[in-house]
């Protein structure tokens, strides 16, 4: 069977072309742009791919995966309906050929997601007892992003962002969890969702969804008690289990999310322990550069409470140094402003920097921020301070000034 990935150079994407390919399918892909690592990923599989979304790179097949950043007026896509060709959205795909086998367990909630579930998945490889698959939207440290597995169960983090063009409805619907993790729920996707209302109504329908047998722990500590209070109402075959899991960083409770879905496998004891070995997963407070008076920190931070644990986790790590957030405004909630009242009660008080900020937002940020350049670098690197600790928060490339910064860093280091 041909499968044809449309958008396949996507994390989400580019691991089910990978996945699916495993699974014996014959695999082809096109999308805009390539970049490492997903195309050395897709290039070391052996995975056929093509750039550019024109009509000279359609390829026959028997399905059509279309990634949800594919709107209708792409050309491709348009030549792939103009010949009544199947489709099919990822999540969907994912569901029918691999987890409709499988036990799910589900991580979801606004913030998080990506760490806890990579530290569900390392725990259940670094035990060696259990062959789980999993999935998972970055790149954890000591595992890969997936595996297929051959036991029962099966970990994902579960997004409630839409799924494709012709479905606007959350990718966790699709997913059909048999034990969840809700960890927090925020306003987020202002290009989706109009209010935190309407994105929790989808967290209800997914509980009500739920089968008869299954588990939903809810983190209280992190949603509104409206929401609480709803679900206590509702009737549902699942088992919910309310908890608090906030501790002290955000290191503590992600592993106190993680541990809730461990105690099913584990003891207690067994569970701190595989956890304890976890290294993290790259762009979660991952450090990038270290000097006798500058470190520089990569943080997929991209909405206002996870920006403040990261600055609050810095501070806790480097209790002596000057803490300096440079904030990407990458997602379409922060560019168009959703976030500004909420940032400058985190900034205030703070020396920072913004990229990708609006006029508007850098007027509003103008006592206390200005906008991050290439003219900025020696104004931090030259600073007065003794220690000082660089936190880059974002969710997208910064422009490519991450890395200009960081070579500058090296080569001043290096002299």
């Amino acid at each position: 069977m041909k499968i044809f990935f449309l958008g396949i150079s996507g994390t989400f994407m580019g691991n089910l072309a990978q996945i699916a390919q495993k699974k014996g399918f014959e695999v082809f892909g096109v999308d805009q742009k390539f970049y490492p690592p997903m195309s050395d990923e897709l290039l070391n599989a052996g995975i056929k791919f093509q750039e550019g979304y024109e009509e000279k790179n359609f390829i026959d097949a028997d399905l059509y995966v279309i990634g949800n950043s594919i709107s209708r007026g792409n050309p491709l896509l348009e030549v792939i309906i103009d010949k009544n060709k199947t489709i099919i959205s990822a999540p969907d795909w994912l569901y029918q050929y691999v987890l409709k086998e499988k036990k799910v367990i589900s991580v979801s909630g606004t913030h998080g997601k990506t760490t806890v579930t990579s530290m569900i998945a390392h725990a259940f490889k670094k035990d060696g007892k259990n062959n789980f698959g999993h999935l998972i939207a970055g790149v954890p440290e000591e595992i890969h992003s997936w595996s297929l597995g051959d036991d029962d169960y099966f970990v994902i983090e579960s997004d409630e962002y839409d799924t494709a063009y012709f479905d606007k409805e959350p990718k966790f619907f699709h997913y059909r969890p048999n034990i969840l993790i809700i960890n927090n729920i925020e306003f987020d996707h202002a290009d989706i969702y109009s209010s935190v209302d309407e994105i929790e109504s989808k967290f209800i329908r997914l509980l009500e969804q739920m089968e008869e047998g299954s588990k939903a722990y809810v983190n209280i500590g992190a949603v509104r008690k409206l929401f609480k209070d709803k679900v206590q109402e509702l009737e549902t075959n699942c088992e919910i289990e309310f908890f608090n899991a906030q501790g002290e960083t955000i290191s503590e409770t992600n592993a106190n999310l993680a541990s809730k879905v461990l105690v099913n496998f584990f003891d207690k004891d067994i569970t701190k322990k595989l956890l304890e070995s976890f290294k993290g997963v790259k762009r979660r407070f991952q450090l990038l550069f270290e000097s006798e008076k500058i470190i520089l920190i990569n943080d997929f931070a991209h909405h206002p409470t996870a920006i403040q644990g990261t600055i609050e986790l810095a501070r806790k790590e480097f209790v002596d140094a000057k803490i300096i957030p440079i904030i990407e405004f990458g997602s379409n909630t922060m560019r168009n402003g959703q976030h500004d009242i909420s940032l400058k009660t985190i900034l205030k008080n703070i020396k920072s920097y913004t990229i990708n900020s609006s006029e508007k937002q850098q007027q509003l940020f103008k006592p206390f921020s200005s906008v991050f350049s290439e003219n900025k670098f020696d104004e931090i690197i030259n600073s007065n301070e003794k220690k000082i600790v660089v936190l880059m928060c974002g969710n997208r490339d910064f422009n490519g000034l991450q890395i200009q910064f960081l070579n500058k860093l090296k080569s001043l280091k290096s002299k």
